[in-house]
């Protein structure tokens, strides 16, 4: 396995990191921003500021050496900043207008946004047959079941095919046109369209591949001209490697060693539009801007209001009762929140974006190296919370003894993610990894263990309606479809990016076990949580990382898909 792949595979289910000494001062604020004066949450700039900056710089050469945040309300930049350095080598610091990230799997909310555009246009149709779109394209969906797949349902991440590994590269002469990475990366359909969550870095690479088919160009012009143009993001691309001549400054990949941070080489991936965009603070302030404000900014519109409420809108439910997909977006936090983002991470870069619609808040971050514990992922959410933009939770209320304990024997089994195939290789292995075991403790209540001890493992939880437990001390879910006392499906709130199937007992951990030893490595085990990055994130079992992680706890992984999973990639 090639470094690079290495990387790939660390950012789709989580990362690592150490601590640092090194140090850094912030540089790059922008200009202070006028507040509108019935706004509702943060509090004045100079006190947002001081919390960030307190925040951001306890992490400079601790868990990364640079990163960059931006905070905005409605049409308003309340704040844009960037900490430490973005090249330990040269010192160069990190300046939030002007140096760019890698951002992982958030480049997906640019690629539906896209993909909107093309249904608010009238040339794309979300319920429409995908092949309908290929034209002479050498990409074909295979016939393996009657109902087709969609725009609707890869934007949910249900349109049935398995995740793969990513396809990733430190020559970036060894990357290929999107259209071949999809021929030669197609994975294999493995259930109907629309019947469970199984992320899909393949699937986004497809919708970005349609966008491009449809409108007669490729996918890193459309984007170019039809959202990064329009909104003045000047620094934003998907290019792979960013032109020399691009606007900016670009923050280099680094990895933890003894005696600090060092520069690491770049990785490359084919899936683009699933993970590929690099961008500064202040553009990403601009994106969430447009989709705080009726999709425009200024003078430059991306999308009608309508369209924005409708991408915004609740497109796949996985249980009413834990966290699901709005369209390109899941939502982040406790359930309820009406907080919608989406994580990433590329093995050396973890960033997060969450927007509160409700509050017409938006936060983004980015670190240029991938710190373990849910970090990134928490650090958006002292922002939210200190203002009281995620609310807190009461302890749960247990659900009435009367069949608890029946129902709690019900569901202890082992469980496997949706999200991983389960071939031969890497990708079984990382299935293994992502097991989530539930065992019955006292009466009526659940804990939950993993192979490796991360992710939710080390966690109790309390019913508080039948077939519906919360995480003891937290506000994480876990809720089981239960049919005639046997259980189809569990969900955990925290991980939007699958969904767990009860594992046969021939396959269970205590056979499985000397397999995933034999078939991970040593590394691997320090691959589960993520996400979205792949397939858990944060908690992440699974890219991006875990979504709406509360403060992180020893046990937290770090997340989200992002790049081919990025897998994720997470």
């Amino acid at each position: 396995m090639t470094d690079a792949t290495r990387r790939a595979v660390l950012s789709a289910v989580g990362g690592l990191v150490g601590a640092g000494s090194a140090t850094g001062l912030p540089t790059g604020s922008t200009p202070n921003a006028t507040r509108s004066p019935t706004a509702a949450g943060l509090p004045p700039r100079d006190d947002l500021e001081a919390f960030v900056d307190e925040t951001m710089e306890a992490h400079v050469g601790e868990v990364t050496p640079g990163l960059t945040v931006a905070v905005v309300e409605g049409d308003d930049v309340v704040l844009a900043k960037g900490y430490g350095h973005a090249d330990t080598t040269s010192g160069r610091p990190v300046r939030a207008d002007g140096t760019t990230f890698q951002i992982g799997s958030v480049s997906k909310l640019v690629t539906w946004t896209a993909v909107m555009q093309g249904v608010e246009d009238g040339v794309l149709e979300l319920d429409a047959d995908v092949d309908a779109y290929l034209g002479d394209s050498r990409v074909t969906i295979p016939d393996t079941y009657e109902a087709p797949v969609t725009l609707g349902a890869l934007g949910t991440h249900t349109a049935g095919f398995e995740s793969r590994l990513p396809a990733a590269f430190e020559d970036p002469a060894d990357l290929t046109s999107i259209e071949t990475a999809l021929v030669e990366r197609r994975p294999d359909r493995v259930r109907p369209p629309g019947e469970a969550v199984e992320y899909s870095n393949w699937g986004t690479m497809l919708a970005g591949h349609v966008v491009a088919e449809a409108h007669d160009t490729t996918f890193e012009e459309y984007v170019r001209t039809e959202v990064f143009e329009p909104l003045g993001m000047e620094h934003s691309t998907f290019r792979q490697p960013v032109p020399t001549s691009h606007p900016g400054e670009r923050a280099r990949p680094h990895e933890r060693r003894e005696d600090g941070f060092a520069p690491t080489a770049s990785t490359w991936i084919n899936a683009r539009p699933a993970g590929s965009m690099s961008a500064t603070a202040t553009d990403m302030a601009a994106f969430m801007r447009a989709h705080l404000n009726d999709g425009a900014v200024e003078d430059g519109r991306i999308l009608e209001a309508g369209t924005v409420d409708r991408m915004h809108r609740r497109h796949h439910v996985r249980h009413p009762a834990v966290n699901n997909w709005r369209y390109g977006f899941y939502e982040h936090g406790p359930v309820g929140a009406g907080a919608i983002g989406h994580s990433g991470s590329t093995g050396s870069f973890e960033s997060q974006l969450v927007l509160v619609p409700g509050q017409d808040v938006g936060v983004f971050v980015g670190y240029n190296a991938a710190p373990s514990g849910g970090v990134v992922a928490g650090d958006v959410d002292r922002i939210l919370r200190e203002y009281d933009l995620l609310p807190g939770t009461p302890p749960p209320t247990p659900a009435t003894a009367s069949g608890r304990r029946r129902r709690a024997e019900a569901v202890a089994a082992e469980y496997a993610a949706t999200a991983f195939s389960y071939d031969d290789g890497p990708e079984r292995a990382l299935g293994l990894l992502s097991r989530v075991t539930v065992d019955t403790v006292g009466d009526g209540r659940l804990a939950t263990r993993t192979l490796t001890g991360s992710g939710i493992g080390g966690s109790e939880w309390v019913e508080t309606d039948p077939y519906v437990y919360r995480e003891v001390g937290g506000d994480d879910v876990l809720a089981f479809d239960v049919a005639d006392g046997s259980v189809g499906r569990m969900y955990v709130s925290s991980v939007p990016q699958t969904a767990y199937e009860p594992v046969p007992l021939a396959d269970r951990a205590p056979v499985t076990g000397g397999v995933v030893a034999g078939a991970a490595g040593g590394f691997l085990l320090s691959l589960l949580g993520w996400a979205g990055a792949t397939a858990c994130r944060g908690r992440e079992c699974l890219h991006g990382d875990r979504a709406g992680d509360r403060e992180p706890r020893s046990n937290d992984a770090a997340g989200g898909p992002s790049v081919d999973e990025e897998v994720t990639v997470e």
